[in-house]
């Protein structure tokens, strides 16, 4: 098959605990072998990556080259594509959280340039979909494990990393008010602002900014480092997070329309 290369990943496992800790650990000592296919231009291209480990036990991921990605599906509006109903009022708890954060990066501010502005909502929607609830640890509010693959858009360029399963934890603060789960001290658990911060600090795990590095550096096992990460994001957003308590859900959807309309060829 033309253009086709055979690479050898290792599984990942990144986890985010209390105060948002993300442990990227490598699970198999055994590498497996994954077949890519050259791509389409008009989709996108997922990149198999190999991870190594260094004394840390802190992954790295070692850049590849074009001919390692394969389509994967096509370029997606910039769309609430991830949410369940278009009603409102049928809203659930992680429906209004992702539209919370799609209304920041789908405008011009300082928040949404940090993630790298209105593209990196291709990784959020991918987030969502693959967010699933589940029961863990009081101190996780989401986990993402498996093996990862970076997926890029010829159409723009932008890219990111999604990791095989994504996880939202029921019994942690991004629904049960515990003060033993709060991922910040700026707000309370279970608030619509900590389940923007719990979201945006997941997308900094998965987008990268200047230097070609993640927005949000791994935490490893490090809960000081998750706290600046976390709190990195809040210096960075609070003002777009205040801003949404005026918004309605109906006059974000709106918002999401008017930007479609007017970006229309």
């Amino acid at each position: 098959m033309e253009g086709a290369t055979v690479k050898r990943t290792k599984r990942l496992q990144i986890t985010s605990t209390v105060l948002l800790a993300t442990q990227l650990t490598l699970i198999n000592a055994t590498a497996q072998t994954a077949l890519v296919r050259s791509s389409n231009p008009d989709r996108y291209k997922t990149i198999n990556e190999t991870a190594t480990t260094d004394n840390s036990g802190t992954a790295s991921v070692p850049e590849l080259g074009e001919s390692t990605k394969r389509s994967v599906a096509p370029l997606p509006r910039l769309a609430p594509n991830a949410l369940t109903t278009r009603d409102p009022e049928k809203f659930g708890t992680v429906d209004r959280a992702y539209l919370d954060v799609f209304t920041i990066l789908n405008s011009d501010n300082a928040c949404s340039a940090f993630f790298g502005g209105r593209y990196a909502i291709t990784a959020l929607t991918e987030l969502i979909l693959q967010l699933k609830p589940k029961y863990l640890d009081k101190n996780i509010a989401i986990k993402m494990s498996g093996e990862t693959t970076t997926v890029q858009s010829q159409a723009t360029g932008f890219s990111f990393r999604l990791f095989e399963k994504a996880e939202v934890n029921l019994g942690g603060s991004f629904f049960q008010n515990s003060p033993h789960s709060a991922v910040t001290s700026t707000f309370r658990p279970n608030t619509r602002e900590t389940r923007i911060v719990v979201l945006l600090h997941e997308l900094g795990h998965l987008v990268k900014g200047p230097g070609n590095r993640w927005v949000l550096p791994d935490d490893g096992t490090s809960l000081s480092q998750s706290l600046r990460n976390t709190e990195r994001v809040v210096s960075v957003c609070r003002q777009q997070i205040d801003s949404l308590s005026k918004l309605t859900a109906s006059q974000e959807l709106a918002m999401a329309d008017d930007v479609i309309a007017n970006n229309q060829p």
